[in-house]
């Protein structure tokens, strides 16, 4: 990612800080209704979930600027996810439903093309991250793969 980009998701991301709540909403919404063979790997506390959700978002956003640290944040990251049963197939289907609920919170003015391709590069590269994590995770033999264009 370039500078630009990575100023275009943290400004992005600034003006929706107050509403992340709302974008977790709406991710997890379209990410059920789009794809329900998922739902069962997320068990617990929902309003928990959507806090913690909107709580990562954040701090992944954050993290990208200091590329190691990010590194490390994502892949710890993907290894967490491996135990909870994540395969590399859910990245492509998290990547619709979370460009659609930012996209959408954002609204037309908020969400240029410019923005959209920022956020696909930020999200590309935490997936690929913690696909990374997820296969080196104990137990874990799944190669990474890549998430779906889109």
């Amino acid at each position: 990612m370039t500078p630009e980009q990575i100023e275009l998701v943290n400004a992005s991301l600034a003006r929706l800080r107050g509403r992340l709540p709302e974008v977790a909403d709406a991710f997890y919404r379209g990410l059920f209704t789009e794809h329900p063979e998922v739902r069962p790997l997320f068990t617990g506390d929902q309003a928990r979930l959507r806090v913690k959700f909107a709580d990562e978002l954040d701090a992944i956003v954050q993290a990208i600027p200091d590329f190691e640290g990010f590194l490390g944040r994502t892949r710890s990251l993907g290894a967490r996810h491996a135990e909870y049963r994540v395969r590399a197939e859910h990245y492509g289907h998290v990547r619709t439903a979370l460009l659609a609920a930012l996209a959408d919170a954002s609204g037309a003015g908020g969400w240029t093309a410019e923005t959209a391709a920022a956020w696909r590069l930020a999200y590309d590269m935490t997936a690929e991250a913690m696909m990374l994590g997820a296969a080196g995770a104990p137990g874990r033999a799944a190669a990474p793969g890549r998430p779906a264009a889109g």
